[in-house]
């Protein structure tokens, strides 16, 4: 029996890392990585010698086949990404996926192939236990879409009856920021052929249908109480966790805006955000 560990490895602090993972890490025949080269660094610092194969979310149907062949030969893999946790925002869930599927993994007799997690560090948990919003439930929605479906993914975020928690880049962490005020706000840009029906229905003091839409619950609009009650209650942007140059930004948003619009090193890094109710 062959097994495909799943390891989670520091999202920045290399000492984050567990024992179990140090020890699966040297003792199995490949590690599949996000990009060998970080990977790399953290074998180093471990003086682990396992050799690595490149897995990423480039990677085409060939190299599944060349993973899957290797699992088939009774091989133990490891999977990491470059940060964190596999297949949270990444594509291991494609390969895990295509193992359950080629092995019938999980089935009740059997199977010559298992998927073990070997659990640890997660943006989405560290900046959740820091946040000081109640995270008995909560939502994750991971990147936001660059261009198509982007509307409707911020108003996701504030019509959200739990926390919700999304990864950005440094690219785009401001307009990301502005954008979820905008639309908190009720200010959210509409297309052009809906401007004049829009403005119509906010001085007549009734909520625009546009966003009436967007908050349907049950087959029924929300009523304006509703609405307002969706909007940002708190938001904690949490920027290059368990690193070095850890910052938390908690308040009003405007101002959490203002103050990374203000320094060139607070818009480095990778960022989580996290939005209360």
């Amino acid at each position: 029996m062959s097994i495909l560990y799943i390891v989670a490895t520091p999202i920045g602090n290399l000492e984050d890392i567990s024992m179990r993972a140090l020890r699966v890490l040297g003792e199995v025949d490949f590690i599949l990585c996000e990009d060998t080269r970080v990977t790399k660094k953290l074998l180093n610092h471990y003086k682990i010698n396992t050799s690595t194969i490149s897995y990423h979310q480039h990677s085409d149907m060939k190299k599944i086949e060349q993973i899957l062949e290797l699992l088939g030969q009774g091989k133990n893999l490891a999977m990491v990404a470059d940060a964190g946790t596999p297949g949270i925002s990444d594509p291991g869930g494609k390969l895990v996926q295509a193992v359950i599927e080629r092995f019938n993994v999980g089935a009740l007799r059997a199977t010559p192939v298992q998927i073990e997690s070997v659990p640890g560090p997660s943006a989405v948990t560290a900046a959740l236990s820091i946040s000081g919003i109640p995270t008995d439930k909560f939502v994750f929605l991971g990147f936001p879409p660059h261009k198509k479906g982007r509307q409707t993914f911020l108003q996701k975020v504030i019509t959200s009856e739990y926390p919700v928690v999304v990864y950005e880049s440094k690219h785009r962490i401001i307009k990301f920021l502005e954008e979820l005020k905008k639309v908190s706000a009720g200010c959210g840009a509409p297309a052009p052929q809906q401007s004049s029906r829009l403005q119509r229905e906010v001085d007549s003091g009734r909520p625009p249908a546009l966003h009436e839409k967007a908050l349907r619950a049950g087959g029924r609009p929300l009523s304006t109480k509703k609405m307002k009650d969706k909007k940002i209650q708190s938001i904690v942007v949490c920027r290059e966790l368990s690193k070095m140059h850890e910052t938390v930004y908690r308040g009003e948003i405007k101002n959490i805006i203002e103050k990374i619009k203000n320094s060139r090193d607070d818009q480095k890094g990778e960022f989580v955000v996290v939005v209360g109710k």
